[in-house]
């Protein structure tokens, strides 16, 4: 067994409003920030690219993708959907017990599926998700109440990098990294 290493990365910056056809989708500005971090990842021997099947984080991914060296796959996941594992959200009030229950088991087979070692060797590996997700995959590799996904921001377009040794544990190696990014195109919605 081996050490696998997962970039995670949160989709770019996309628009908010729902009654417009562009809804889900990255403004200018998320499509700048997925190329800076394409740009940062051109030298990690990525071997996947695994995200989202919803738009912002397939835009992401697709940009990323055309920054890196080499041809690498690209699959479609839709274990990594954005969700919320726990409730009460405050930002989602009216989200049910049994719809966060549901989130919950998608993402748990969604850390199964990813948080394990490399079956030889070392192995990176690119997931481009969703906040909610990484926030709740950190907090389920650090051992902490999964509770707490709430109280851990992300930049959009950020790297956030961790590792899985052969045991099986997973270690944060960094942080809703973004040096790739100036102050300017640094957003949080």
């Amino acid at each position: 067994m081996g050490t696998r290493i997962l970039y995670l990365v949160r989709h770019g910056h996309y628009h908010t409003e729902s009654d417009t056809a562009k809804y889900g989708k990255l403004t200018g500005l998320g499509r700048r920030q997925a190329k800076r971090v394409g740009r940062r990842l051109a030298s990690v021997d990525l071997r996947v690219v695994h995200h989202s099947d919803m738009p912002r984080a397939a835009e992401t991914a697709e940009i990323i993708a055309t920054e890196l060296d080499t041809a690498i796959p690209i699959r479609s996941s839709k274990l990594l959907r954005e969700g919320v594992p726990t409730v009460p959200c405050p930002w989602l009030p009216d989200l049910t017990r049994a719809e966060s229950r549901q989130h919950r088991a998608r993402m748990d087979a969604a850390y199964e599926r990813y948080f394990k070692p490399s079956r030889t060797g070392q192995r990176e590996e690119l997931l481009v998700a969703h906040a909610n997700i990484i926030r709740y995959f950190i907090s389920r590799a650090m051992g902490d109440s999964v509770a707490k996904w709430a109280r851990i921001s992300l930049t959009q377009g950020s790297l956030t990098v961790m590792a899985v040794g052969p045991s099986g544990r997973a270690m944060l190696m960094s942080f809703n990294d973004v040096g790739h990014l100036p102050p300017k195109m640094r957003t949080f919605l």
